[in-house]
């Protein structure tokens, strides 16, 4: 990447207070840009992605602030059992959808925070509510999952598995690719994050973790280096990749897949 590459260009990150969005926020004023920050607290944009008020609140704050961004990364995600969907499906895409009107200049840019969960069991309705746009019947189809047993980690593959095709879905549409602003995902592996404590302070998870991911088990990327492939991901240089679901996971989805097929 150039040097200043990202200067006089301006971002939202949401979930920017901690994490991956913390990180990001960081790496990308260290190159020169401009960053709108959004998340429930400690942020230039307080919201609730998980609500209709929060995600218009989002779309109504960056407007105050900015006239136009360059670029977004639609960060925000994990949260309780009971918002799986709302936050990391629904929030997701109505935060670059919402902001699509605002993105202009000469290299319009955008990704959805995905998750090398999404390679996992997903439910096939709830999948289908999202990708249709029903966000009531995805919350009802949530609430009967967890009534019959899902837990927030099921729940949370299945939202990032819509998200992943979603972002397929719509990347190459005349909205998107049609007026040359790029969209793509990047689902990360565990990522050493207040959010994936649970996992690096469990021993068994850990050495779990040292088989499924050849290159990146035994020392979990870093929110730095999660940053910097978001940055990348934003910037001008990244002019041909449309629509892709990039897994920065150590090998998991390698493994997982295979070369079946290619």
């Amino acid at each position: 990447m150039q040097p200043g590459s990202h200067s006089g260009r301006t971002y939202v990150v949401t979930g920017a207070a901690s994490g991956i969005g913390a990180a990001t926020t960081r790496w990308l004023r260290g190159q020169g840009g401009r960053v709108v920050t959004s998340d429930l607290h400690d942020a230039d944009v307080i919201a609730d992605l998980a609500t209709e008020r929060g995600r218009r609140a989002l779309i109504e704050g960056v407007a105050r602030i900015a006239d136009r961004i360059d670029g977004v990364v639609a960060n925000a995600g994990g949260g309780p059992v009971e918002t799986m969907l709302a936050l990391n499906f629904f929030g997701a895409v109505a935060t670059v959808e919402g902001l699509r009107p605002m993105l202009a200049g000469d290299a319009p840019r955008a990704v959805v925070v995905s998750s090398v969960s999404s390679l996992g069991p997903f439910d096939d309705r709830l999948v289908a509510a999202c990708l249709a746009g029903d966000e009531a019947a995805a919350l009802t189809a949530e609430q009967e999952a967890i009534a019959a047993g899902k837990n927030a980690l099921d729940l949370y593959g299945s939202a990032k598995h819509a998200l992943n095709r979603w972002c397929r879905r719509e990347a190459v549409t005349p909205q998107w690719a049609g007026r040359g602003a790029v969209l793509n995902a990047i689902a990360f592996g565990v990522v050493e994050t207040p959010a994936a404590a649970w996992i690096l302070n469990d021993a068994g998870a850990r050495d779990q973790m040292k088989q499924m991911a050849p290159l990146a088990g035994a020392n979990p990327a870093k929110a730095d280096q999660a940053a910097a492939l978001i940055g990348w991901c934003v910037s001008p240089e990244n002019s041909l990749m449309c629509g892709q679901v990039l897994f920065a996971d150590g090998g998991i989805e390698c493994l997982a897949r295979g070369d079946a097929r290619w």
